[in-house]
């Protein structure tokens, strides 16, 4: 299955929830409120790695949004971060990796996907709601940053 992820509600912007949600023969979304992207952002500047938060934020958010569906093949990340997509890249298979999946990294692409993506909608959707199908806390975010080889 190809699937379309888009993002709502800028990570770094942390008075704010982020929503991540995708788009395929199935669709899901995941919210985080802002109160639990603020421990996060004290963690990245207890750690003096301020400058990871956002991208290692965002990798976790859309391994958790994706690791339970086992179809995925293909995957279109909106360009929310141009620049550091392949950090983000590299941090997500790392993920993928740990997690014993199979995935062939050339299979993931930064695109703009644009308003009219069905992913995009639901992202929206789901922001002004402030409700998704997986609610995630500081700390299912934290646990997945041991599994990263070269820490954060």
């Amino acid at each position: 299955m190809k699937i379309e992820i888009d993002q709502s509600g800028k990570i770094e912007n942390t008075n704010k929830p982020t929503v991540i949600a995708y788009s395929g023969d199935k669709n899901k979304s995941l919210i985080i409120f802002a109160g639990e992207k603020q421990k996060l952002q004290k963690y990245f500047r207890r750690i003096g790695k301020p400058s990871s938060f956002v991208y290692i934020v965002f990798a976790v958010l859309i391994f958790i949004l994706i690791k339970s569906e086992k179809t995925i093949d293909e995957i279109i990340i909106d360009r929310e971060y141009a620049g550091q997509e392949p950090l983000i890249k590299n941090y997500l298979i790392q993920f993928i990796k740990k997690s014993d999946r199979h995935f062939d990294k050339k299979k993931i692409y930064f695109h703009q996907i644009g308003k009219k993506s069905p992913a995009h909608d639901l992202s929206v959707k789901s922001f002004r709601k402030k409700k998704a199908d997986i609610k995630v806390k500081s700390d299912d975010v934290l646990k997945f940053l041991t599994k990263l080889k070269s820490g954060v």
